[in-house]
């Protein structure tokens, strides 16, 4: 059972240009079970910090500390360079939040402009101030028919509705916005342009972001990203970074076989020495991790050992998702598998 500090401790290593700093946070919702478990990360201004995982892994929990929504029973957060728990109220003004489900944050028989007059109200704004700011924020985000920013929010597309809650996230040009899986619920088409969309708000106003998703796809548009398991950190960093920590900086041997049996075969090559990991890439087909991918001729003869027959291989790139699938852990190799195909 975790017990929580009497004294709070600041860490030798805080640094007031984080707008996110956390070290060691653990939550438990009631005493007993852990769901977030010694979390450390940090968060420079104007990056965009990727929250991965998946369901259960601890995310939202992990942003919901971030934001002083939860009270970790040990650890260290401040967010914004503010106590999110003393100094709440200086926090809501830094900070903007965009909801899984629009309906939470949107009024339907609004139109886009409105919407943003409204909340923009909660910050003391005047509503010249806000339409102005609203305008702004909805032309670069795709909106510049003045008959669409009128349109009630019921009438818009799904991914319309989705671009009006980030503008109202963003209505009090917040230091800090955090979006819950924005791209949830959308075609393939509509989640890369929300992402590019973030990326642009991003790069015009300097606004640090921290993004929960479980889609990977989320990672190309991140500065940084924190994978969770279970309420652990398992791997944090940049992505490029993170996939050339891999063995042999991310090179592996993919592998074209005649034919192979997915339940054995992958174990059975995983155990030859300077094998490291063994992923699925399609049908009859593995991505093998090697320690020295300069020296793998003693490891394609031992897969002949095997009497597997091997049609053709290439050295290749690892990506993220083959990142995520060694460290994650927390999709079954069947799925991964079948994107990949």
């Amino acid at each position: 059972m975790l017990k929580s500090r009497k004294k709070k401790e600041i860490p030798s290593d805080f640094n007031t240009n984080y707008d996110i700093f956390m070290r060691d946070c653990s939550v438990s919702y009631d005493g007993k079970t852990v769901v977030l478990k010694d979390v450390s990360l940090d968060l420079k201004k104007g990056e965009i910090l990727g929250l991965i995982g998946g369901s259960g892994a601890g995310k939202s929990t992990c942003m919901r500390v971030m934001t002083g929504q939860v009270k970790p029973l040990k650890g260290f957060i401040r967010t914004a360079n503010c106590d999110v728990f003393s100094q709440r109220s200086l926090l809501v003004q830094k900070i903007g939040y965009v909801p899984q489900l629009e309906y939470l944050s949107l009024y339907y028989d609004f139109s886009a402009l409105d919407n943003c007059v409204f909340f923009g109200r909660n910050y003391q704004l005047g509503a010249s101030t806000i339409k102005k700011r609203a305008r702004e924020i909805m032309k670069i985000l795709g909106f510049e028919n003045e008959s669409l920013l009128k349109k009630p929010v019921k009438y818009l597309s799904g991914g319309e509705k989705k671009r009006v809650s980030i503008a109202v996230g963003l209505v009090n040009t917040p230091q800090i916005l955090f979006l819950d899986e924005p791209t949830t619920g959308l075609d393939p088409h509509l989640r890369i342009s929300v992402l590019n969309f973030l990326q642009k708000i991003n790069k015009e106003y300097g606004t640090t972001m921290v993004i929960v998703s479980h889609d990977l796809e989320v990672a190309d548009y991140c500065t940084r990203v924190a994978i969770l398991n279970f309420g652990e950190l398992v791997g944090f960093g940049k992505p490029k970074v993170l996939v050339e920590s891999l063995p042999s900086n991310g090179q592996m041997l993919f592998a074209k076989f005649n034919q192979i049996d997915i339940r054995t075969d992958p174990g059975r090559i995983k155990e030859i020495e300077g094998v490291e990991n063994v992923l699925l890439a399609g049908r009859n087909k593995l991505k093998v991790f090697v320690s020295d991918i300069s020296n793998i001729t003693p490891i394609l003869s031992k897969i002949s050992d095997l009497n597997l027959e091997l049609k053709s291989f290439t050295i290749d790139s690892a990506t993220f998702l083959d990142y995520f699938r060694i460290r994650g852990k927390s999709l079954e190799t069947k799925e991964f598998a079948k994107k990949e195909k």
